[in-house]
């Protein structure tokens, strides 16, 4: 929550000041369906390099406001010091300021998406998690399933901390250990692996300053730091570039992000990763007034839908291409109410690809972020 008032405020400096073209009226039919798998626990998206093509939009913009939101997405980075021998950074899990020697040789890496992104800062990992939903992120975002690549061994099925057998883990003797501090993996590891000396990084990964914190962290203990400059920063400065070039209006663009969950229609909020790229672009997303309880979604109606009257809507789907919208069809689409909101008769309705907006984006956040600034700002050239 800090984090994003913290953008909200240079955000509003950046509207206040920004010399950027006005929002415009214009109508987009496309739907935005995506190629992606599952990827199960939460997962980066996929291995496209083209993600890193920013275009830079942010001209004439005052350096000052720049540095605001610089700032905002760079700062965590930055506190991450590196020397000869070691990075230093503070550990999500403990919360305080943790000291790992670089190039350890037995890395153990127990979540899916953090595999993920150890590979894309240059690593490898011998030990493992495996199961159905972490091979097919391995698929999407590594190109192949790395727990079929010689040296690799599965030592849990699971990415959630609760069904590890700790001592199987353990008795690998992994120099290092990196997990989430979500799904109990930090809690059921850390205590018995500081007993036996073995140093665990706890990750929490919530959106794209995490992405750049433990990215310039992975990166220059795998021995790879010019990946930072290569592919990380690259991606913040396209980022950077869109946010800042929001254009000034008086009235923000409203909307609402569908999903459809256990035949339930949902809707995000600003806690979910869509709904916080919505804010940041400026968007104002209507199902945050409901969200008394801050989760990421809440149930809403097609009454409820009605009486909001977004002016665009979006489907936020996670499964097989075309599934969810399929889903979303057959339980709305021949309700007049659904045929009735504004946002469809005027052709304001899109799907965003799971590899942008459900799982983590990594190098491809800028993508995200350009993707949605689009569909928000038609005619302000993103």
């Amino acid at each position: 929550m800090k984090r994003m008032l913290a953008l909200l405020l240079a955000i509003s400096m950046v509207l206040a000041l920004a010399a950027c073209g006005g929002q415009g009226n214009g109508q987009n039919n496309g739907q935005n369906q995506g190629n992606q798998q599952d990827a199960g626990d939460g997962g980066a998206g996929g291995n496209n390099a083209g993600g890193n093509d920013s275009q830079n939009s942010g001209d004439g913009q005052n350096p000052e406001v720049n540095n605001e939101v610089v700032e905002y997405y760079l700062s965590e980075a930055e506190e991450v010091t590196v020397t000869d021998t070691a990075v230093t950074f503070t550990d999500d899990g403990s919360g305080e300021k943790m000291t790992v020697e670089k190039n350890p040789q037995k890395v153990a890496v127990l979540y899916g998406s953090l595999v993920a992104l150890w590979y894309e800062a240059g690593g490898t990992v011998p030990l493992t998690v495996g199961g159905k939903s972490a091979v097919t992120l391995y698929e999407e975002q590594i190109g192949r399933d790395i727990t079929q690549d010689e040296g690799v061994k599965v030592v849990t099925e699971s990415s959630a901390g609760t069904g590890w057998d700790v001592e199987t883990i353990l008795a690998e003797k992994p120099d290092l250990i990196v997990t989430s501090v979500g799904m109990k993996g930090y809690e059921t590891i850390s205590g018995p692996a500081a007993a036996v000396g073995i140093p665990v990084i706890g990750v929490n990964y919530d959106g794209v300053q995490d992405y750049l914190k433990w990215f310039k962290v992975f990166c220059n203990l795998t021995g790879h730091p010019e990946l930072w400059d290569e592919v990380a920063n690259t991606t913040a400065q396209g980022i950077i570039d869109i946010v800042s070039s929001v254009p000034e209006t008086e009235n923000a663009p409203t909307a609402v992000i569908l999903v459809v969950s256990s035949d339930v229609l949902k809707a995000y909020t600003g806690e979910s990763q869509p709904g916080a790229i919505l804010k940041e672009l400026g968007g104002v997303n209507l199902a945050d007034p409901d969200n008394d309880a801050g989760s990421a979604n809440v149930e809403i109606s097609l009454e409820d839908l009605y009486a909001l009257d977004p002016d665009m809507l979006f489907l936020s789907w996670y499964n097989e291409p075309g599934e969810m919208y399929d889903q979303l069809m057959n339980m709305v689409g021949d309700n007049p109410v659904w045929q009735e909101l504004r946002a469809n008769k005027e052709g304001r309705f899109y799907q965003l690809d799971k590899n942008l907006f459900h799982n983590k984006a990594n190098h491809m956040y800028d993508q995200a972020y350009r993707t949605l600034a689009q569909y928000l700002y038609p005619d302000a050239g993103f």
